[in-house]
């Protein structure tokens, strides 16, 4: 919602501003998503400890994930202040969008340090089965932007209107606000899951460095693997041109609150089938995952379907916009209503069972061949060789989720994922 509201309402100046928040939050997305494993690594072993009652044990994780987080983000941040018009240039040949873009990432780019805090303390907290707090703080989170995209992007009370550098603030100010409740909070209520100092000696435990790394490191690259690879789909929509651009930026946010949605589906399967394999009831851990693996695509159908009957609200901020564009975004939308059960399956599988165990390295190959095998060049293909129209090119985006949930599917059934991460062992014992 954050991102979606940043972009709706940016709507009505037109599809330059559109096409580059849009692309300045895909560009984001990419760094965000690998930090996001990082924080997916807390919940992980947050899940398990909790259902091996050894709750003391998240705390000092949580700050070597902060502190690992810190060491990546810094030169993203730098890089992006020196060479932001190189890096929006990639997605781009329009000199407005790419000086608008490089406004955007400017500003919102350091605000990741903020979302850097907030996912490893939200997951921690998931992986106690907490997540009241997470979501009232959110809610909070989205009203606070809102309120002052409006007020930044149009102006007001004395402040000038700022358009797109408007959002960019709105985003960064709510983001700081977003951060600074969840740790108040937590210290306040002096919660289990936050860090009083560097934790003694385990701060210094090269072993318990070594165990994280081995967990995250997959985790990082998986999921720095497929947001590099959205990224690279959306600068192939980019060089198609600015129209295509608009239409898949403003399409992005769309799907995204859908997969948005199952991302917290995902979640729950992962913290309930973590909790399972930290007791060692791997019978159990199996029951859950197959009900959510089954249970997902079917309710995504029937959300899309929600979504399609409110096809006309959902597109009410962008009625400014070239009615070609909206033409064509129509028929994208119907597309993406039906394609995301795939992706949802996958995310599912990936994120809510796999990774539940530790089976990182093969989330990995499965993201790593679906996406860069299959997806990327034959979306390439279609954009270029063949110069297809736009939607054609987003169906066979689509082929890279055919691939992947068909290898999904076995690795879950396989079961090698079945394994306890707070006792060290092995795909042999979980079996």
């Amino acid at each position: 919602m954050l991102g979606m509201s940043d972009i709706m309402m940016v709507g009505h100046l037109g599809d330059a501003a559109v096409a580059s928040v849009g692309l300045g939050n895909r560009i984001q997305f990419v760094v965000l998503i690998i930090l996001s494993g990082l924080a997916t690594g807390v919940g992980v072993l947050s899940a398990q400890y909790y259902g091996a009652g050894k709750l003391t044990r998240v705390s000092p994780v949580i700050i070597k994930v902060l502190i690992i987080g810190t060491g990546l983000l810094l030169p993203v941040v730098l890089l992006t202040f020196f060479f932001g018009d190189l890096i929006v240039g990639l997605g781009t040949t329009d000199p407005a969008i790419i000086n608008i873009g490089k406004q955007y990432l400017w500003v919102t780019m350091p605000s990741l340090a903020f979302v850097l805090i907030v996912m490893v303390f939200e997951n921690a907290l998931r992986g106690f089965s907490q997540v009241r707090l997470s979501m009232a703080l959110g809610c909070i989170a989205i009203i606070i932007n809102i309120a002052l995209n409006y007020w930044l992007i149009n102006g007001g009370l004395g402040v000038d209107a700022l358009g797109v550098l408007g959002a960019a603030w709105a985003t960064f100010i709510a983001r700081a606000i977003h951060a600074l409740m969840i740790v108040f909070c937590l210290a306040k209520s002096k919660h289990i899951v936050f860090p009083t100092g560097l934790t003694g000696n385990d701060f210094y435990d090269i072993k318990q460095w070594s165990h994280l790394i081995k967990l995250v490191w997959p985790l990082m690259v998986s999921f720095g693997v497929w947001s590099l690879g959205t990224f690279v789909y959306q600068l192939i929509y980019g060089r198609i041109g600015t129209q295509e651009l608009a239409v898949m930026s403003l399409m992005a946010p769309l799907e995204g609150l859908l997969v948005a949605f199952f991302f917290g589906f995902a979640s729950a399967c992962s913290i309930m089938i973590g909790q399972r394999l930290g007791q060692d009831d791997f019978m159990s851990a199996w029951s859950v995952a197959r009900g959510f693996a089954i249970s997902a695509p079917i309710v995504t159908l029937f959300l899309g379907l929600l979504m399609l009957s409110l096809e006309s609200l959902m597109f009410m901020p962008y009625a400014n916009l070239d009615q070609a564009t909206l033409s064509v975004a129509h028929d994208i939308f119907i597309l993406i209503t039906f394609g995301t059960c795939i992706k949802v399956f996958n995310m599912t599988a990936s994120m809510g069972i796999l990774r539940a165990g530790g089976d990182n390295k093969h989330c990995l190959l499965i993201d790593f061949s679906g996406m860069w095998i299959i997806g990327i060049p034959l979306t390439f293909a279609a954009a270029f060789y063949f110069a297809l129209p736009i939607y054609w090119v987003v169906l066979i985006t689509y082929s890279e989720e055919i691939v992947k949930s068909v290898l999904f599917f076995y690795r879950v059934k396989a079961r090698h994922w079945q394994r306890n991460l707070t006792a060290h062992s092995g795909p042999q014992d979980a079996i």
